[in-house]
């Protein structure tokens, strides 16, 4: 069973509320996030046609050129505080076949997973010319698929219905659904929200066939009052450990048990051993960013730091894009800027924009450097710089 659109469908089906929140990029059709060629507003309407809803909510919460990395950390301030139906795309912003892939999307996903309002979860993947000219077939979103099969997440890829006539015609090909050999025109969004939209009929079948008595693929999910008591989150109470539960049924090696088995997050992660689960921990990633608006680092912070926040103007004419970026900045040397986390263990990544210089620009020491520690940990200091040989700029 796919993690939880099963289980998930039949709440449509009775006419309640759903809230999807999407993570995909819209450059390709349009600026605007939610454009209506963009294949996020696309999939919505057509949900809403299906299942009207006045309270059902569209989020995209995508950043331009921003990987999972990014994501696996900082995706609670792009995903609203309750939801029942996340969407990941990033099947082409993942563009390295490294172990990190694996370990941030992972995380990602497993996040999304474990929170409290438990919500469905899908990936679903873009086909770039690109990838295909560097990797052949076996690109990197294998890693996508591999994570997404080990935590039963359904993974929709256009690859498999575009692949051969991409081989046969690549130039025609790109010009009919590409703006660029990573972005897709509005045909290519076109072409991602009808595999969606098949997808989720083909669900809504199943669905609507278990909830007549013709199969049993989807579990039986009440919505009534004789449902869990004090039920939370979209699967009403299923996954969902009371606070005085037994510590048997907090083991996480009986997560086999039971009719809602498939359900539950696994205990351990993609690359555990049987002898990492004695020491094994949820983690809670934490993020302290530029992009937290509602919760931000206090001013107090910044006095006479020489460091400033930059927050883009509602209506302000954009020239770069980095300029609807949030993000930290200095212009004054030696400057230094306390950031406050919360970490027990685990890694400690830096997200920063390097900037495009020419090669011989890099070799004569344009650009800037700053050095990052924890606590007082100075000799486990690590040096970032904000120069690539390139133009634009890009995050990193």
């Amino acid at each position: 069973m796919c993690h939880g659109i099963l289980s998930a469908l039949p709440f449509s089906l009775l006419g309640l509320v759903l809230t999807p929140p999407i993570v995909a990029s819209c450059h390709g059709a349009g600026d605007d996030p939610l454009a209506p060629g963009c294949w996020p507003n696309r999939f919505f309407m057509w949900w809403n046609s299906v299942f009207p809803h006045p309270g059902s909510q569209l989020t995209n919460g995508a950043r331009q050129r921003t990987n999972s990395a990014y994501f696996s950390f900082c995706h609670g301030y792009h995903l609203p505080d309750e939801t029942d139906l996340v969407i990941l795309d990033f099947d082409t912003e993942d563009d390295d076949p490294t172990e990190e892939i694996v370990t941030h999307f992972e995380q990602l996903v497993r996040s999304i997973l474990t929170r409290q309002d438990q919500p469905a979860l899908l990936v679903l993947g873009h086909f770039a010319p690109q990838n295909q000219e560097r990797f052949a077939f076996h690109g990197p979103e294998m890693a996508h698929t591999a994570v997404a099969q080990f935590y039963d997440v359904p993974h929709i890829s256009v690859k498999g219905a575009v692949y051969n006539e991409y081989i046969a015609n690549p130039e025609s090909f790109k010009s009919a659904f590409y703006v660029d050999p990573v972005l897709a025109n509005q045909r290519g969004h076109e072409l991602l929200a009808d595999m969606l939209v098949g997808y989720f009929q083909s669900q809504i079948c199943t669905g609507w066939s278990a909830i007549l008595g013709y199969s049993f693929d989807v579990p039986l999910v009440s919505t009534d009052s004789t449902g869990a008591e004090n039920a939370k989150g979209l699967f009403g109470g299923i996954r969902h450990a009371p606070e005085d539960s037994s510590p048997e049924e907090k083991d996480p090696t009986m997560f086999n048990a039971g009719p809602y088995a498939a359900l539950r997050v696994p205990p351990a992660r993609l690359g555990s051993r049987p002898s990492d689960m004695d020491n094994f921990r949820e983690s809670e990633p934490f993020c302290a960013g530029a992009d937290n608006l509602i919760n931000p680092l206090p001013p107090s912070l910044f006095y006479g730091s020489g460091w400033h926040a930059h927050h883009p103007g509602k209506g302000m004419p954009e020239v770069d894009e980095d300029e609807k970026r949030h993000y930290w900045f200095s212009n004054l040397p030696k400057s230094k800027l306390r950031v406050p986390i919360k970490v027990g263990r685990g890694d400690i990544a830096v997200y920063y924009l390097e900037e495009g210089r020419a090669e011989e620009d890099i070799e004569k020491g344009a650009g800037s450097a700053v050095e990052c520690w924890v606590d007082d940990n100075y000799n486990g200091k690590r040096r970032v710089e904000n120069m690539f040989v390139g133009e634009g700029s890009r995050p990193k």
